[in-house]
């Protein structure tokens, strides 16, 4: 059957047969990935094209690897961690609670996290999507999808930084807003900040939820799909 507004007829070979697409209205397509993609990008590792990650506390990613690595005391006067050590603070499903490093278990989590796997972890962060909005201007239909990173430390750590800036959580959330701010990850715009809100889970950890949001539109460059 046509479709009653243009009149076109629906094809064999379209991925909404029998219905016909009458308005390139966004998919998602790729946002599905975001968690995945901010968090390696967040880990700032060799990317096989020549890359050679920096090590100077100037750049964010730098000091984000070393306040998640270091529980003792002057993280930032440490060496950066190694790209191994940081791959192996990266949280695999499949073994939620056998950490490759025992000691310091899994510190970066693109989802929700396994309770078990936290046990040897004194801070981490989380990313995760969350809820979404959609828009129209213009005839252009936009989909405002946000996500959640949430920082936690054990409160044994949390202001032994030996820092003016004690606040080992508030560092790291820093850190994660200075490396994301006006960042494109292949929507519509930039990733922008929504808020920021204090946590704890009521035991043993504390810090923040940031909330961001990134656009996302039909036809926005999508580097995860050709």
């Amino acid at each position: 059957m046509s479709d009653i507004w243009t009149g076109a007829q629906p094809e064999h070979a379209s991925p909404y047969w029998p219905y016909r697409k009458v308005v390139e209205a966004d998919t998602l397509a790729g946002m599905e990935q975001m968690p995945y993609i901010v968090c390696r990008y967040l880990m700032d590792l060799p990317d096989g094209t020549g890359y050679i990650p920096p090590t100077d506390n100037s750049f964010p990613r730098v000091r984000l690897k070393k306040l998640l690595y270091y529980d003792t005391p002057l993280p930032l006067n440490q060496p950066c961690p190694t790209p191994e050590q940081i791959r192996k603070l990266f949280y695999d499903p499949e073994n939620p609670d056998r950490p490759p490093d025992q000691e310091h278990g899994y510190r970066i989590y693109p989802q929700n996290m396994v309770e078990q796997s936290v046990a040897a972890s004194k801070s981490f962060i989380r990313a995760y999507i969350s809820d979404a909005t959609a828009l129209e201007s213009k005839g252009v239909f936009i989909t405002r999808q946000y996500m959640i990173f949430d920082v936690l430390v054990n409160t044994s750590i949390e202001s032994n930084t030996g820092m003016t800036a004690s606040s080992r959580s508030y560092d790291i959330v820093q850190c994660i807003r200075e490396a994301t701010a006006g960042v494109n990850f292949g929507g519509a715009g930039p990733m922008t900040l929504s808020r920021i809100t204090k946590i704890d889970d009521e035991r043993f950890n504390l810090g923040y939820k940031i909330y961001v949001y990134q656009d996302w539109c039909a036809d926005a460059p999508n580097p995860y799909f050709s």
